[in-house]
């Protein structure tokens, strides 16, 4: 017989990704959470439903003694209070102990960006001689071509993609079940295509996943690739040319593309509809000006000419 706990984060799970749109992997890193405070709890004879705001409060001192960054805590505690709302709407409670706690502050850094050279590199990676090659190739140029994040590039179909003559668009589903579409240009394009034509040959159809796993043997052959799967793909090619650990992940794919947009002339509004974003506050953390734009950032001669009788 499953327990109140499993009853209830049954019930969350669901209406977070049913109702709410949530990623499944977003979803189940707040489970991981709520998993983590119950565990606190329960060797102090509390539970969820019994917690105080000074529990809640004890346990995020806890984790700041364990040496968990205030973005992490900042994470848990969100994951927290996110639960407890489900149970106020669902009637199990009335309040909730995270009520007045307040969230760790801390600075949001701005995603790093591969530069051009890194870029060349990890493109020439994958061996275009085989068929994982030419797959990598091609999750590869859709993450700086598209930017999108991990979990929408995982959940391409291959009716998802519409072939122009030169170019092609990706329908991209985001947080919430919001959709939308972007375009990539010809260099991407014909790379994304062999691909693309090597899964149909396959039997594949338009509701078959765009990017698989390539193992055959006990069901895996044409599994969808996972985010993490994915990740691991770019970090793979990143490894090779010296770029390890946390600067070879697809988020630093995704705020390289917005820096190139950036850098090209595009506007934030364009930006951050293409990234997703309904705050254009989210979109500036991931631009990382270059050289060249900084370079090209400069009080022009115009306006001198206008001062002119200031400084005569």
């Amino acid at each position: 017989m499953k327990s109140d706990l499993e009853i209830w984060l049954s019930g969350y799970r669901d209406y977070q990704t049913i109702q709410r749109g949530r990623p499944a992997a977003s979803v189940l890193s707040y489970e991981r959470s709520v998993r983590a405070f119950f565990g606190w709890l329960s060797p102090r004879g509390d539970s969820l439903v019994s917690a105080s705001r000074s529990d809640v409060e004890a346990w995020q001192k806890s984790l700041f003694l364990r040496g968990l960054s205030d973005s992490s805590r900042a994470a848990m505690i969100a994951a927290i209070r996110s639960f407890y709302d489900y149970l106020i709407r669902e009637r199990v409670l009335t309040g909730s102990p995270t009520e007045f706690v307040p969230s760790p502050k801390f600075r949001r850094k701005s995603p790093h960006k591969f530069g051009v050279e890194e870029l060349r590199d990890i493109f020439s990676g994958p061996d275009l001689e085989a068929v994982r090659g030419r797959r990598d190739l091609a999750i590869l140029m859709v993450m700086y071509g598209a930017g999108p994040r991990v979990a929408e590039l995982a959940g391409l179909n291959l009716g998802d993609v519409v072939f122009g003559a030169l170019s092609c668009t990706l329908l991209l589903r985001g947080k919430g079940g919001k959709e939308r579409v972007i375009g990539i240009v010809r260099t991407p394009t014909e790379v994304l295509r062999v691909w693309h034509a090597m899964r149909l040959a396959e039997g594949a159809t338009d509701d078959s996943p765009l990017f698989t796993a390539l193992l055959t043997g006990k069901g895996r052959y044409g599994l969808r690739l996972s985010s993490e799967a994915l990740n691991d793909v770019l970090k793979k090619y990143a490894a090779r040319v010296g770029i390890r650990g946390v600067y070879a992940f697809v988020h630093k794919m995704r705020a390289t593309y917005a820096t190139t947009l950036y850098d090209d002339g595009h506007g934030i509004l364009e930006i951050a509809a293409n990234l997703g974003h309904s705050d254009v506050k989210t979109t500036m953390r991931y631009i990382a000006i270059s050289e060249r734009a900084q370079k090209a950032a400069r009080v022009s001669e115009k306006r001198w000419k206008e001062l002119r009788r200031v400084v005569d």
